[in-house]
């Protein structure tokens, strides 16, 4: 109950500091535009090119699938890998190990605390935009959609956090993290349909996708196609048994950590 009052606490308090500094919403909001809008500019040009359906799925269709993940990715949830590397070097993990909470929860609520107010803002506006000038899908208003678009957003939220957790990690075995954090950063990127559509995938990268954790953290971008009737149950599922495993990879590998801060820093 308390580490649920201090979680709470964490995430009202930078909350509200986002809200009173909105320096980051501005740079995640224009980054936004810059990347997700440019690259929505150029399909509906290629979309027009090919008289409006590519492999199947129509312009709102891939618009929508790729706005989910641009919009998760304003979550900024990777950072937390970063933040644990800094705590590492900077010798500050020692004194947050102390605190009344588990070092790795804080380090969960903190990320998700700094990365909330922008990420509900951007996509609240987002959605409007795109509604306005794209339109809803269909498979958007079905009652399969609305009933796991929440949960598969929770998972992938669960999901990302550990495994970026785990390449924080590893700053206590290994100095620099950075070309790890490259290479996950990269197959999430490629396998999470950010710029090229899950639907227009080769067949071997659909496998991946479906059957990686890479490709698991952002099942939400699959909820647009008329596949996921057919298939949310099978998404969801891998993505719960991904999480817990990798949350408990990340956990044991947290208290071998806290195990090698006790031996060699007293």
């Amino acid at each position: 109950m308390r580490e649920i009052r201090i979680a709470s606490k964490i995430i009202s308090t930078l909350t509200r500091d986002r809200m009173q500094y909105p320096g980051r919403l501005l740079v995640d909001a224009f980054a936004m535009i810059a990347r997700c809008g440019i690259l929505l500019l150029l399909y509906s040009r290629v979309f027009q090119l090919n008289g409006g359906t590519i492999g199947g799925i129509t312009f709102n269709v891939a618009a929508w699938s790729m706005f989910f993940y641009f919009s998760f990715s304003v979550f900024r949830l990777r950072d937390i890998s970063k933040a644990i590397m800094q705590d590492v070097r900077s010798g500050n993990v020692e004194t947050l190990f102390n605190k009344p909470i588990s070092y790795l929860l804080y380090r969960v609520w903190w990320q998700i605390g700094m990365g909330l107010f922008s990420f509900v803002a951007i996509t609240i506006v987002g959605v409007v935009v795109l509604v306005l000038i794209v339109g809803l899908p269909t498979t958007m208003t079905t009652t399969i959609f609305i009933l796991t678009i929440i949960p598969v957003f929770l998972g992938a939220t669960m999901l990302s956090l550990a495994i970026y957790s785990i390449i924080g990690l590893l700053a206590f075995w290994i100095e620099e993290i950075t070309p790890i954090f490259w290479i996950v950063d990269k197959a999430v990127m490629m396998l999470g349909g950010s710029f090229l559509p899950f639907a227009l995938f080769p067949d071997f990268m659909k496998k991946l996708t479906v059957y990686s954790p890479f490709g698991a953290s952002q099942f939400m971008t699959h909820a647009v196609y008329d596949s996921w009737a057919e298939q949310w149950v099978f998404m969801l599922g891998a993505q719960a048994v991904w999480t817990i495993a990798l949350s408990l990879l990340a956990w044991t590998m947290f208290m071998k950590a806290r195990q090698k801060v006790s031996v060699n820093g007293g």
